[in-house]
């Protein structure tokens, strides 16, 4: 049966009860699925660098195969070891970080297979919300997918995630509405400038960049 933590979220800075935070980075590092909040929506978080917990990610939702799911990172540094980002692309990113974005970039050398997609590229998320950003420092890269099962809505609450994902997760956090509500907007470096492929909670404008498709 999954468990779950509420957390506080008090001037930016995540209050966990005593030995919450220990609980989630104890199940993240036995392989298990941990929901949790980002800026944007709840999140289903997972270890990237093992290929059963990743496995889980996609039965819990449903998710049709070939349909790489992004990874949750501190920051640009931690980012590198997944990812080839150009001294440039980095200078170009950095204002908007942590913020509501999904950056393509190619994949590094060490990046899993279970996350690079049919188009040779890796999503990098750096949330800004202090739960999200305290697993990313402390356990390592995460993955980052909606909530959901594939298809249905994304959560904005825990409780959302909760009843489509049900007992296939093993612990849900739980820190109130995610304070946007609306999916990130994805921006793709991987053909050198950027272009923005998917508006969502910013806008191409107020990034400086136009909207391109695909």
């Amino acid at each position: 049966m999954s468990r779950l933590v509420r957390v506080v979220v008090i001037e930016g800075q995540a209050v966990f009860d005593s030995g919450a935070g220990e609980s989630i980075l104890a199940t993240l590092r036995d392989g298990g699925l941990v929901v949790y909040p980002t800026d944007t929506l709840y999140g289903l978080g997972a270890d990237p660098f093992r290929a059963e917990a990743v496995a889980r990610v996609f039965a819990a939702k449903r998710r049709p195969p070939g349909e790489p799911v992004s990874v949750v990172v501190p920051d640009l540094e931690a980012a590198q070891r997944l990812a080839v980002i150009s001294p440039r692309q980095q200078e170009l990113c950095r204002p908007w970080l942590p913020g509501p974005v999904t950056l393509l970039f190619a994949p590094a050398a060490g990046a899993p297979a279970t996350i690079i997609s049919s188009r040779n590229t890796i999503a990098i998320r750096v949330p800004k919300h202090p739960v999200a950003l305290f697993l990313a420092k402390q356990f390592g890269p995460i993955t980052a997918t909606s909530a959901n099962v594939h298809g249905k809505a994304p959560p904005i609450e825990c409780a959302d995630a909760r009843e489509q994902l049900g007992d296939s997760v093993d612990l849900y956090v739980d820190a109130g509405p995610s304070p946007l509500g609306r999916e990130s907007t994805i921006i793709d470096f991987s053909g050198g400038e950027p272009r923005v492929i998917r508006e969502g909670a910013v806008s191409a404008r107020h990034l400086g960049l136009e909207r391109r498709d695909r």
